[in-house]
């Protein structure tokens, strides 16, 4: 069927070419028309295959540009990977070392932890030592204040009494002198003035020791007492500006009292002035006492630095420091150019011992 089919199929195309050689032989003008529109056709194909080829040319060249460019990014790429590496390798080690550092840290700061707590533990262990010192102190100015009393009256009572008996025997000797001989009675007369003296020093040592009248009276008749004696025995004039403080509990005139002395005498010993001066005043909430004189005082670089009293001075003011101190009080030494001058505040209310 298929031959058939290709042998009619044929026929019919000579058939056609028959009838178109026919029509072509009978119409001259048209074949040579239809010649000019081949060679037309032909003239314009001539640029669009100029065109296809610098098409292909240029994506040649598109191409080799694409694969340069995909070239360098695979080349920026891999560079990428390589950083990428060399980063993570960087980052590990700076783990490793942020590792470290905090594990010394940590370290570092258990060691600071562990000095704090010891420092925290000696600084109570120096806290309550503190305070066992200031109890012992406290006990044992006590203790000095008793013994001093105790010694004053034993001088007073002891001592003073065998002494007035003693010049009462020499006086009943002397009645006789007539049978004494001339040394005889020189040496009586020179035992007299010999048991008079040692009794006014007995007198004297008792009261320094602790005056009666601060017992009795009170601060300052015992305060204006030991003044005019101090200005007789070593020629320094001392004005006194006593307020009306009243009485006061016994420990607080004992500590003032004590205050007192303990200044005239250094004072004394190493302001060199001949003058100094006492004020003692009271408010409602302190009793402020001062003592001012107007020498040299202590100028020693040794014994004070920027005007202010170094707390390695010797007993005496570490005693009046100590005694104002159990009082709840304050107690400062100012240098000054016209003198120094000893100040010292107690509180009305304070706790005393």
């Amino acid at each position: 069927m298929k031959s058939s089919h290709s042998r009619r199929s044929k026929k019919a195309s000579r058939e056609d070419a028959k009838k178109k050689a026919a029509n072509a032989s009978a119409d001259p003008q048209r074949a040579v028309a239809a010649r000019g529109e081949s060679v037309r056709r032909h003239e314009h194909t001539l640029p669009v295959r100029e065109v296809a080829l610098r098409a292909r040319e240029t994506s040649a060249q598109t191409r080799a540009d694409v694969e340069r460019v995909m070239g360098q990014m695979r080349e920026a790429n891999e560079r990428l990977i390589v950083a990428a590496v060399q980063a993570q390798n960087l980052s590990d080690e700076a783990h490793l070392e942020a590792a470290r550092a905090r594990a010394e840290l940590d370290d570092l700061m258990s060691q600071l932890r562990a000095a704090n707590e010891q420092l925290a533990t000696m600084a109570e262990e120096a806290t309550k030592r503190e305070e066992k010192y200031r109890r012992l102190s406290g006990r044992l100015l006590t203790l000095q204040d008793e013994e001093r009393r105790r010694l004053a009256l034993d001088l007073h009572d002891s001592t003073g009494q065998c002494l007035a008996a003693l010049t009462m025997n020499l006086d009943v000797v002397g009645r006789v002198t007539k049978a004494l001989d001339a040394r005889s009675a020189r040496a009586l007369a020179e035992s007299r003035s010999l048991a008079d003296q040692c009794a006014r020093e007995v007198r004297t040592v008792a009261y320094l020791l602790h005056p009666p009248l601060l017992d009795e009276v009170g601060l300052l008749s015992a305060v204006r007492w030991y003044a005019e004696g101090f200005a007789n025995r070593s020629g320094i004039h001392v004005a006194m500006d006593l307020g009306e403080i009243g009485r006061l509990p016994g420990p607080v005139e004992t500590a003032l009292f004590r205050v007192v002395q303990e200044a005239l005498t250094n004072v004394h010993r190493y302001a060199s002035t001949a003058t100094a001066s006492i004020r003692l005043t009271a408010t409602a909430d302190a009793v402020a006492l001062d003592i001012h004189d107007e020498g040299h005082g202590l100028r020693d670089p040794v014994t004070h630095e920027h005007g202010t009293l170094r707390e390695t001075l010797g007993v005496g003011i570490q005693g009046m420091r100590e005694r104002v101190r159990q009082l709840g009080g304050t107690f400062d030494v100012e240098f000054t150019d016209t003198g120094t001058t000893v100040r010292v505040r107690v509180p009305m209310d304070s706790d005393t011992p």
